[in-house]
Protein backbone atom coordinates (compact mmCIF):
# COMPACT_ATOMS: atom_id res chain seq x y z
CA UNK A 1 0.00 0.00 0.00
CA UNK A 2 3.05 2.38 0.43
CA UNK A 3 3.54 2.35 -2.71
CA UNK A 4 0.86 3.55 -4.16
CA UNK A 5 0.31 6.29 -1.52
CA UNK A 6 3.64 7.40 -2.88
CA UNK A 7 2.32 7.41 -6.64
CA UNK A 8 -0.77 9.13 -5.85
CA UNK A 9 0.02 12.49 -5.98
CA UNK A 10 1.28 11.77 -9.80
CA UNK A 11 -1.90 9.91 -10.30
CA UNK A 12 -4.04 12.37 -9.45
CA UNK A 13 -2.26 15.00 -11.19
CA UNK A 14 -2.22 12.84 -14.36
CA UNK A 15 -5.94 11.99 -13.81
CA UNK A 16 -6.78 16.00 -13.29
CA UNK A 17 -5.03 16.68 -16.64
CA UNK A 18 -6.92 13.95 -18.68
CA UNK A 19 -10.18 14.91 -17.10
CA UNK A 20 -9.67 18.33 -18.14
CA UNK A 21 -8.45 17.72 -21.64
CA UNK A 22 -11.57 15.13 -22.33
CA UNK A 23 -13.61 17.77 -21.48
CA UNK A 24 -11.93 20.21 -23.49
CA UNK A 25 -11.93 16.81 -26.87
CA UNK A 26 -15.74 16.87 -25.43
CA UNK A 27 -16.70 20.15 -25.53
CA UNK A 28 -14.59 21.19 -28.41
CA UNK A 29 -16.23 18.20 -30.34
CA UNK A 30 -19.58 20.79 -31.27
CA UNK A 31 -17.49 23.24 -33.27
CA UNK A 32 -16.32 22.75 -36.91
CA UNK A 33 -12.75 20.96 -37.06
CA UNK A 34 -11.61 22.31 -40.50
CA UNK A 35 -8.18 21.28 -41.97
CA UNK A 36 -4.54 22.06 -41.33
CA UNK A 37 -4.85 24.88 -44.24
CA UNK A 38 -8.27 25.97 -43.68
CA UNK A 39 -8.53 25.12 -39.67
CA UNK A 40 -12.10 25.65 -38.05
CA UNK A 41 -13.36 26.95 -34.26
CA UNK A 42 -12.73 23.59 -33.23
CA UNK A 43 -9.10 22.83 -34.48
CA UNK A 44 -6.80 24.00 -31.94
CA UNK A 45 -9.35 23.21 -28.69
CA UNK A 46 -9.84 19.68 -30.11
CA UNK A 47 -5.58 19.47 -30.25
CA UNK A 48 -5.58 21.01 -27.23
CA UNK A 49 -7.60 18.39 -25.30
CA UNK A 50 -5.89 15.77 -27.26
CA UNK A 51 -2.23 16.40 -26.07
CA UNK A 52 -3.41 17.54 -22.61
CA UNK A 53 -5.04 13.73 -22.54
CA UNK A 54 -1.97 12.13 -23.76
CA UNK A 55 0.48 14.36 -21.10
CA UNK A 56 -1.93 13.46 -18.21
CA UNK A 57 -1.33 9.78 -19.61
CA UNK A 58 2.50 10.00 -19.56
CA UNK A 59 2.30 11.50 -15.51
CA UNK A 60 -0.10 8.63 -14.71
CA UNK A 61 2.63 5.70 -16.53
CA UNK A 62 5.66 7.38 -15.17
CA UNK A 63 4.66 8.17 -11.38
CA UNK A 64 7.17 6.97 -9.81
CA UNK A 65 7.71 4.81 -6.30
CA UNK A 66 9.97 6.02 -3.94
CA UNK A 67 8.99 9.73 -4.36
CA UNK A 68 8.27 11.72 -0.80
CA UNK A 69 5.41 10.58 0.94
CA UNK A 70 1.79 12.66 0.78
CA UNK A 71 1.60 14.48 4.05
CA UNK A 72 -1.13 17.29 4.11
CA UNK A 73 -1.77 19.81 7.39
CA UNK A 74 -4.83 20.87 8.31
CA UNK A 75 -3.98 24.45 6.70
CA UNK A 76 -3.18 22.68 3.26
CA UNK A 77 -6.43 21.17 3.31
CA UNK A 78 -8.04 25.09 3.99
CA UNK A 79 -6.56 26.70 1.49
CA UNK A 80 -7.22 23.78 -0.99
CA UNK A 81 -11.19 24.45 -0.02
CA UNK A 82 -10.95 27.94 -0.37
CA UNK A 83 -9.59 27.96 -3.84
CA UNK A 84 -12.02 25.50 -4.61
CA UNK A 85 -14.62 27.68 -3.38
CA UNK A 86 -13.86 30.57 -5.06
CA UNK A 87 -13.83 28.94 -8.35
CA UNK A 88 -17.23 27.93 -7.82
CA UNK A 89 -18.32 30.83 -6.60
CA UNK A 90 -17.28 32.24 -9.89
CA UNK A 91 -18.95 29.62 -11.50
CA UNK A 92 -21.82 30.25 -9.62
CA UNK A 93 -22.30 34.39 -9.41
CA UNK A 94 -21.30 35.69 -12.89
CA UNK A 95 -24.63 35.43 -14.08
CA UNK A 96 -27.23 36.08 -11.78
CA UNK A 97 -25.18 39.15 -9.55
CA UNK A 98 -23.09 40.12 -12.11
CA UNK A 99 -19.46 40.69 -12.68
CA UNK A 100 -18.12 42.92 -9.16
CA UNK A 101 -19.96 40.68 -7.20
CA UNK A 102 -18.67 37.38 -8.33
CA UNK A 103 -14.81 38.94 -8.82
CA UNK A 104 -15.26 40.24 -5.56
CA UNK A 105 -16.16 36.97 -3.96
CA UNK A 106 -13.50 34.88 -5.84
CA UNK A 107 -10.31 37.06 -4.91
CA UNK A 108 -11.69 37.33 -1.30
CA UNK A 109 -11.77 33.58 -1.04
CA UNK A 110 -8.76 32.82 -3.03
CA UNK A 111 -6.77 35.75 -0.79
CA UNK A 112 -8.11 34.03 2.46
CA UNK A 113 -6.68 30.64 0.94
CA UNK A 114 -3.15 32.50 2.34
CA UNK A 115 -3.19 31.83 6.53
CA UNK A 116 -1.22 34.93 6.41
CA UNK A 117 -3.46 37.46 4.74
CA UNK A 118 -5.01 40.11 6.70
CA UNK A 119 -8.68 39.62 6.64
CA UNK A 120 -8.54 43.97 5.46
CA UNK A 121 -5.79 43.59 3.00
CA UNK A 122 -8.33 40.55 1.27
CA UNK A 123 -11.60 43.21 1.46
CA UNK A 124 -9.26 45.89 -0.54
CA UNK A 125 -7.58 43.47 -2.66
CA UNK A 126 -11.27 42.13 -3.36
CA UNK A 127 -13.30 45.17 -4.12
CA UNK A 128 -10.15 47.01 -5.95
CA UNK A 129 -9.88 44.07 -7.86
CA UNK A 130 -13.70 43.38 -9.02
CA UNK A 131 -13.78 47.37 -9.83
CA UNK A 132 -10.33 46.73 -11.78
CA UNK A 133 -12.20 44.30 -13.51
CA UNK A 134 -15.22 46.01 -14.54
CA UNK A 135 -13.44 49.29 -15.71
CA UNK A 136 -10.97 46.83 -18.23
CA UNK A 137 -13.74 44.64 -19.62
CA UNK A 138 -16.83 46.31 -19.11
CA UNK A 139 -15.51 50.13 -19.82
CA UNK A 140 -12.20 50.21 -21.94
CA UNK A 141 -13.24 46.46 -24.23
CA UNK A 142 -16.50 47.38 -23.99
CA UNK A 143 -17.69 43.39 -23.40
CA UNK A 144 -20.95 42.55 -22.91
CA UNK A 145 -20.52 41.90 -19.32
CA UNK A 146 -23.24 43.02 -16.82
CA UNK A 147 -21.62 44.66 -13.37
CA UNK A 148 -24.26 43.89 -11.23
Amino acid sequence: MQFVKERLGDIVAGLVTSGVGLFIVTEASSYRLGTLLRMGPGYFPRLLGVVMVLLGLLMIVTARPGGLGISVSRGQWRSTALLGAAFAAFVLTIEPLGMLAAVSVTVFLAAMANDRTPLTTALVLAVLTAIGCTLLFSVALGLQIKAF
